[in-house]
């Protein structure tokens, strides 16, 4: 039978064969094309019950156990993406979508205005999705090849120490605090936002990143310097549990209008908060830190992270430099004798 639920526009299908109920959204507001997917999914159904065909398992199923198994700590943009892709793949069975299906979900998000990039995150969600329900599930049996767009090569955007003064200025006290201890640590947004009084040493100048709030999934260990640990004194008493607050609530989200409003102030462009980590990292290799130390530093969890701050510090090089020099001066002087020797 069809029906519809409360604040839901879509019909609804159930129906029950051989003591097994089957209840889904036929993903339309018509009642005709709904009642036309009702009858297919019921035939299906009885021929799977009845002479033991193979299921055959809708996007939505496969969305649902994605997220039911997935512990992503980036889940919530999943969650977008696939909200947005409801209009193209609901309805589907999985050995529906095929490789001209995603390409039309390409063009119609590349029309959206987003970049390429954002393009291959959308079908990157697609991919996993269709590669657990093909070799985790057992839902299908192959998978389409989805392309990718070339994505270019972005430079990491780093401010200089006169930017970074001029920032400081002009943010408001709560996240001027913030930002420097940003600066100074290195720590990603939610491990500033989210940082609590035990998971720092004040005696030992250490704090430390649990497992399940690093994006690793490791614990990281931050050493604390003189600077750093100023910056904590000074938030000592405005809060029991967490360390840094506004109006005596604790912050959700560092990267507000203020934080905007402050760069135009300062006359700074294409700049995020999560740059400040860049920064950090940036000014680090300037002064001679090498990158395995940083990298261990900044938590992250392949050599590979780190080697787009290298390019900054080309100083180790040098020495190796000059032995093209010496190779040249070594040629001209052996061709200078020859020469000699010929006359």
């Amino acid at each position: 039978m069809l029906f519809k639920r409360k604040n839901n526009a879509n019909w609804y299908y159930k129906f029950t064969i051989k003591g097994k109920t089957v209840y889904r959204s036929t993903g339309t507001n018509d009642k005709e094309k709904a009642q036309q997917i009702a009858d297919k999914v019921k035939a299906q159904s009885w021929d799977q019950i009845n002479l033991d065909v193979k299921p055959r398992y809708l996007w939505e199923d496969a969305v649902i156990r994605y997220l039911e198994q997935t512990d992503k700590k980036t889940i919530d943009d999943d969650k977008s993406i696939l909200r947005w892709l409801r209009p193209y793949l609901d309805g589907l069975h999985l050995d529906e979508i095929s490789k001209d299906t995603v390409e039309k979900v390409m063009f119609q998000k590349l029309n959206t205005g987003v970049s390429k990039t954002r393009v291959n995150r959308t079908t990157t969600v697609i991919n996993t999705i269709l590669n657990k329900a093909c070799k985790e599930w057992d839902w299908i049996d192959t998978v389409p090849h989805i392309r990718k767009y070339k994505e270019p090569s972005v430079r990491v955007r780093w401010l200089t120490k006169d930017e970074a003064s001029r920032l400081l200025a002009e943010l408001p006290p709560h996240l001027e605090a913030m930002v420097r201890f940003s600066l100074l640590t290195g720590l990603r947004e939610s491990n500033v936002t989210l940082l609590e009084w035990n998971q720092i040493d004040m005696q030992r100048h250490v704090a430390w990143i649990h497992p399940d709030q690093a994006k690793a999934g490791k614990a990281i260990g931050i050493p604390l310097n003189k600077e750093a640990i100023e910056v904590l004194k000074n938030q000592i008493g405005k809060h029991s549990v967490r360390v840094f607050i506004f109006n005596g609530q604790p912050v959700k989200k560092a990267g507000t209008r203020a934080f905007k409003n402050a760069l135009s102030k300062a006359e700074i462009e294409n700049f995020r908060w999560h740059d400040l980590r860049h920064t950090w990292a940036s000014w680090h290799v300037q002064n001679g830190t090498p990158l395995h130390v940083l990298k261990e530093l900044g938590g992250w969890a392949s050599y590979e992270m780190v080697q787009r701050y290298a390019h900054l510090a080309p100083e180790h090089l040098a020495k190796y430099a000059s032995n093209s020099g010496q190779l040249v001066a070594k040629s001209v002087a052996l061709d200078n004798l020859s020469k000699l020797k010929t006359h």
